[in-house]
C-alpha cells in the first residue's frame, strides 16, 4: 500500500466550517479534487439481510456476493479515519444486527473518537442484543419500521412479525431508560407508500405512544428508487442538480470495496479499495475526480446509477438537492 501523498486539512472543522467548506468546493468554486479527507463514512458490516422488503433490491444478491467485514478490516479503516471523519453509519445494505461483532465494532470506533450512527429493522433486538449495544456507547439507533398497523407493516417487511418488532424496539426503550442513559438518540424512520395509506387516528396513536415510551424522532419519508434498481413513483420531478455526496462522504462495503454514494446499492461504481488504500487516497482519486467533473457536467454526462437516482431530483434549494442537504447537515 503506498503511502498517501496528497495533502488535506486533517483537523476536524466545527460544524458551520464544515458546511462552508464543502459548499465553497462544490457550488462555487466546482473543484475536482478538494483539499480535505472525507467527514462522514458509511461502513457496511454485512449485506445480508432477515428480510425480503418489497422496497429494497437486497433479494436480488446472489449467495457468494454476501458477506461480513472481517473485524481487521473494520479496525484498519477506523484507525485510518479516526483523524478526520466526524461520524460512521454502521449500516448499508444489510441488517448489521446479524454481525456477530457489531458491538464490539461500535466499542472500538467510540474508543477512536468516533460518533457512531446505527440503522436496523428492529427484528433481532432481543434483550441480550439490546444491552450488548447499550453498553457499547452507541450515539444513534435509527429503527426502519415501515407502516403503522400490522397488515401494511407485514405486508412492506416481509419476514418480520409488526407486534414482535414493535415490542423489541419498546423493549430497548425501557433498558435505556431503566439505565439512566441518555444514549442512544432513538430515531424512528417510517416510509409511506402511497398504496398502504393508514387512518390518520391510528399513525397518530402510535407516533405519541413511541413518543411516551421514550422514541426521540419520528421521521415520515418516500422511498427512494435505489439509483433506478427500483420502479417507484417518487414523485421526483425537479431538474437535475449534482449530487454532493461526492464533496463530503465514502461507503465502505463489507469486502472493502469503495463507493461514493449508499444509494448505489449495487456497488457499480468503485472508486478503489479500502484493503489496499488510504481512504482519503480515494477520496481525491481519479475516478473521484472523473465523477465530480461529470456531476458538474450535467445528466447526460454522469455514470449509472447516479443518472437514473431519483435523489438529484428531488426538492432543491439554491440548486442543491434537498436529500443532499440532509446528509450534510445530520
Amino acid at each position: 500500500m503506498k503511502k498517501h501523498s496528497v495533502r488535506y486539512h486533517i483537523k476536524r472543522l466545527p460544524y458551520y466550517r464544515r458546511l462552508v467548506q464543502i459548499a465553497w468546493s462544490y457550488h462555487v468554486r466546482k473543484m475536482k479534487t478538494v483539499p480535505y479527507a472525507p467527514y462522514r463514512i458509511w461502513i457496511e458490516p454485512t449485506n445480508r439481510c432477515n428480510l425480503k422488503c418489497v422496497m429494497c433490491p437486497n433479494q436480488q444478491f446472489q449467495p457468494d456476493d454476501l458477506g461480513f467485514m472481517e473485524f481487521r478490516l473494520f479496525k484498519k479503516i477506523v484507525d485510518e479515519i479516526s483523524e478526520f471523519v466526524y461520524d460512521i453509519n454502521l449500516h448499508h445494505r444489510g441488517e448489521p444486527t446479524l454481525h456477530p461483532e457489531l458491538p464490539e465494532m461500535i466499542r472500538y470506533a467510540k474508543a477512536r473518537g468516533l460518533s457512531v450512527k446505527l440503522h436496523t429493522n428492529g427484528t433481532l433486538l432481543n434483550r441480550r442484543m439490546a444491552e450488548r449495544i447499550l453498553n457499547s456507547g452507541l450515539d444513534l439507533i435509527s429503527f426502519s419500521f415501515d407502516g403503522f398497523e400490522a397488515e401494511v407493516y407485514e405486508h412492506i417487511r416481509k419476514g418480520a412479525h409488526f407486534q414482535r418488532t414493535l415490542g423489541n424496539i419498546i423493549g430497548f426503550l425501557e433498558l435505556r431508560r431503566s439505565a439512566g442513559l441518555t444514549k442512544p438518540k432513538a430515531v424512528m424512520e417510517i416510509m409511506e407508500f402511497d398504496s398502504a395509506r393508514t387512518d390518520p387516528e391510528i399513525k397518530t396513536r402510535l407516533m405519541q405512544d413511541l413518543v411516551k415510551k421514550g422514541m426521540d424522532r419520528i421521521i415520515l419519508k418516500q422511498p427512494h428508487n435505489w439509483g433506478g434498481n427500483l420502479q417507484l413513483n417518487t414523485g421526483a420531478s425537479q431538474a437535475y442538480a449534482p449530487c454532493t455526496f461526492p464533496w463530503h462522504a465514502l461507503v465502505v462495503s463489507w469486502d472493502g470495496k469503495v463507493g461514493p454514494c449508499p444509494h448505489d446499492f449495487f456497488g457499480k461504481i468503485v472508486l478503489g479499495d479500502a484493503r489496499l488504500q488510504y481512504l482519503r487516497d480515494i477520496f481525491n482519486g481519479l475516478p473521484m475526480q472523473r465523477l465530480r467533473k461529470n456531476m458538474e457536467l450535467g445528466f447526460k454526462s454522469i455514470e449509472s446509477p447516479c443518472k437514473e437516482c431519483d435523489s438529484v431530483r428531488r426538492k432543491q434549494c439554491c440548486g442543491i438537492p434537498m436529500e443532499s442537504i440532509k446528509y450534510i447537515k445530520e
